[in-house]
């Protein structure tokens, strides 16, 4: 009894030491891509919260292909070196859904962060623009 006291002590001592480069996990949402984003644009944010300066954090997001023809990710942009993106440049068939990763690197950072990135379908006359909200302590 004694011995599982001290394991789950042990488990609890090492889980509150992490590192503060640890990704911080956000939960992803469905975005559906329509005829009208990929004609017009589209514009989201995805807020992070509060992070300690150091720590990483990673977006999932979830695209729905909406439209009656595949899409693809043909490239994207970043206003800052701090977010990156993750994504499969495999078509998406319409009716299918696939994740894309957001990651946000706070290291070196304090304060208010407003950082955006841009999305480029290939075909689509303007990008889906990701703005990335976080407060750096």
């Amino acid at each position: 009894m004694l011995r599982v006291v001290f394991l789950c002590w042990l488990g609890v001592a090492l889980n509150a030491c992490g590192s503060r480069h640890a990704a911080v996990g956000h939960p992803g949402r469905v975005v559906a891509l329509t005829d009208s984003l990929l004609d017009c644009g589209g514009r989201d944010t995805v807020r992070l919260g509060r992070l300690h300066s150091g720590e990483v954090a990673v977006s999932r997001l979830q695209i729905a292909n909406h439209t009656s023809r595949p899409v693809v990710v043909a490239s994207f942009e970043r206003s800052c070196g701090c977010v990156d993106f993750a994504f499969d440049a495999e078509p998406l068939l319409p009716g299918r859904t696939r994740e894309l990763t957001l990651t946000f690197d706070s290291r070196g950072l304090r304060g208010w962060q407003f950082k955006n990135l841009d999305l480029f379908f290939a075909g689509a006359s303007r990008p889906w623009r990701i703005f990335v909200d976080a407060d750096v302590e």
